[in-house]
């Protein structure tokens, strides 16, 4: 009883409550005013919502298919325990445990046009051409904001890193008696004896890309001309900028069913694992 009155509490209720008021016109004080589906046609008709909703699907894409991969690759690699490998597991997982917000001013710095170290370097090699104000040039600026979460890889890293170490040694050892090299023992035994892991990371990478808002409001605050705004960032200008807090709470429902959606092809796809390793020989 006390876990579902904090349920109650603290998610079904302000569920409901913001399901509602999606609903509603509300500038957060006085009365509200129904607009049916007034919010919602708004938000698919703003160009701004439509950037932010690609954006935020861009920074899933980028967390399943960038970073999650990476993940698994260090994984591997640390998994044979090369030199310093204790000291490169430090360094990878370091940045998990220092606040995203200082993470966001490092590489706004980083990225500086005349002092950060990035552009400096260009220069250095002799490809100052390439240099540029990679936060404020509408071509570059999503990539360089997406850049600091994708490979950042040490919670992840650390999740493979125990599902490999629990792997039975004996099948490598089976498998280097029949010939196979060290990269097809990591194909064919270790990442389909760690794929519910990886699906896992995945999960959380969904979650995370979906409320994602530091890197974005510290680094570009949405620019150029809207180029890094996502639903988090949309969410935050409507509520806190222009008062719109039944337009922004649409906005968040628009989220929870993306994300919902998400999640229900993730746990597809884990059920149809789970299918295939009963139904195997």
């Amino acid at each position: 009883m006390p876990g579902v009155i904090l349920v109650l509490a603290f998610f079904v209720i302000p569920l409901l409550f913001v399901f509602y008021m999606s609903f509603q016109h509300w500038p957060g004080v006085g009365s509200a005013n129904y607009a049916g589906l007034g919010n919602f046609i708004y938000l698919f008709n703003d160009n701004s919502f439509r950037v932010a909703l690609a954006n935020t699907l861009a920074w899933v894409a980028a967390g399943t298919f960038i970073h999650t991969p990476l993940c698994v690759l260090v994984a591997l690699v640390l998994a044979k325990r090369p030199f310093v490998w204790k000291l490169c597991r430090t360094i990878f997982f370091l940045p998990n445990i220092t606040s995203t917000t200082a993470i966001a001013l490092l590489w706004y710095f980083l990225y500086h046009v005349n002092l950060g170290p990035i552009n400096k370097a260009l220069a250095a090699i002799g490809l100052s051409f390439m240099s540029r104000a990679w936060l404020f040039d509408p071509n570059t600026a999503l990539a360089a904001t997406m850049l600091p979460s994708v490979i950042y890889i040490g919670f992840g890293m650390v999740l493979f890193l125990n599902q490999i170490s629990m792997i039975p040694r004996e099948l490598y050892e089976a498998a280097q008696l029949d010939g196979a090299s060290a990269w097809k023992q990591d194909l064919y035994i270790t990442i389909p004896l760690i794929r519910r892991a990886i699906a896992l990371q995945v999960l959380f990478v969904v979650g995370y890309s979906l409320k994602m808002f530091e890197y974005p409001f510290i680094m570009t605050s949405g620019g150029p001309a809207n180029r890094t705004i996502n639903l988090s960032l949309y969410i935050y200008r409507q509520m806190m900028t222009a008062n719109q807090y039944g337009l922004s709470m649409a906005a968040g429902v628009v989220t929870l069913a993306v994300g919902t959606i998400l999640l229900l092809i993730l746990f597809f796809v884990l059920r149809r694992m789970s299918s295939d390793e009963r139904t195997c020989p």
